[in-house]
């Protein structure tokens, strides 16, 4: 009799120890409606190992811990920085008079330039290519009152066609040049001193054209 009393007790503990071995099969594991807990929340597995499933069980109540595929994290790809866009480059509009001193670019009653004043109308057609665009240029020319009207407004106008002629030479195109003698009628100066007679000669650029900035 003690040793069937014996025999019981050690499958009772035998029996115990396996449930306990089942409960830990999954025991990091929490479970949910679908599958058999214990009391503390934890799946139970059979004897293989495998999850039990209540009468609850459907595919979407599936537990990773139970074989179920992970659920795929779905990164956010990093947003891409914005370019900013490029500066639209300002179209000016430019006006402007140069008067060019008549005794820098010819000697006295010569419509002939200078090499100085050669030099100086260099510098302009560089500032004048210098443009984006180049709508209009007029070439005035203006003596002082010494000799006749008629001669004076003739010198005038060969000397302003000879400021043409050298721009044109520079590149400046003939389509946007005019030239035009005023002789002695426009005088910035008196002309009863040397001093007011040297500045009425002269030769006045007036410049049209469209400079960018950017």
């Amino acid at each position: 009799m003690m040793d069937k009393q014996i025999i019981l007790m050690a499958a009772v503990s035998l029996v115990g120890v396996i449930a306990q071995q089942t409960a830990l099969a999954h025991g990091v594991g929490k479970g949910n409606d679908a599958y058999v807990v214990d009391s503390t929340g934890h799946l139970i597995g059979d004897g293989s190992g495998d999850c039990v499933r209540t009468g609850e069980w459907k595919k979407s109540l599936d537990l990773v811990d139970c074989g179920a595929e992970p659920k795929k994290v779905v990164v956010a790809p990093e947003p891409q920085p914005v370019a900013k866009p490029a500066p639209v480059p300002e179209r000016v509009a430019v006006s402007e008079s140069v008067s060019l001193s008549a005794g820098a670019l010819f000697d006295v009653n010569s419509d002939r330039l200078k090499e100085a004043g050669q030099q100086e109308l260099s510098d302009l057609a560089t500032r004048i290519k210098s443009l984006e665009e180049i709508q209009g240029i007029k070439i005035v020319g203006h003596t002082d009152s010494t000799g006749s009207e008629s001669y004076n407004q003739q010198l005038s106008q060969r000397r302003a066609n000879s400021v043409k002629n050298f721009l044109l030479d520079q590149g400046i195109s003939p389509t946007v040049m005019s030239t035009l003698g005023l002789g002695e009628s426009r005088p910035v100066a008196s002309n009863a001193t040397r001093e007011g007679r040297a500045r009425n000669r002269r030769v006045d650029v007036m410049i049209e054209g469209v400079r960018i900035h950017q």
